[in-house]
């Protein structure tokens, strides 16, 4: 039980380090999505951890809370400039990894 709760929480990242692994070119243009969708998923993850209050539950709850505030300092990180430089660079020039 206590490792399919843990893999629920990391579906996400497994999902997006698949998938970006598979291009061959830059991916940094669907960073905005990626952020998003682990955003998204983390909150419901907290959402339903907090209504449990078994031990491992609330273990799980606060490593899932460290989990976003590092999401929520490399988001930060991303300025309006550097996203759209983020977005942009591989529509300038496609053929080249970044």
């Amino acid at each position: 039980m206590i490792i399919k709760y843990v893999m629920e929480v990391v579906r996400p990242f497994r999902y997006w380090t698949i998938w970006i692994s598979k291009w061959h070119t830059a991916a940094l243009h669907h960073v905005i999505t990626l952020y998003n969708d682990m955003f998204d998923h983390m909150d419901g993850v907290l959402w339903t951890l907090a209504r449990n209050k078994t031990q491992w539950k609330e273990d799980l709850y606060f490593v899932t809370m460290v989990a976003c505030q590092i999401l929520s300092k490399y988001y930060a990180e991303g300025t309006p400039a550097t996203g759209l430089l983020l977005i942009s660079a591989p529509i300038l020039y496609p053929p080249q990894d970044l």
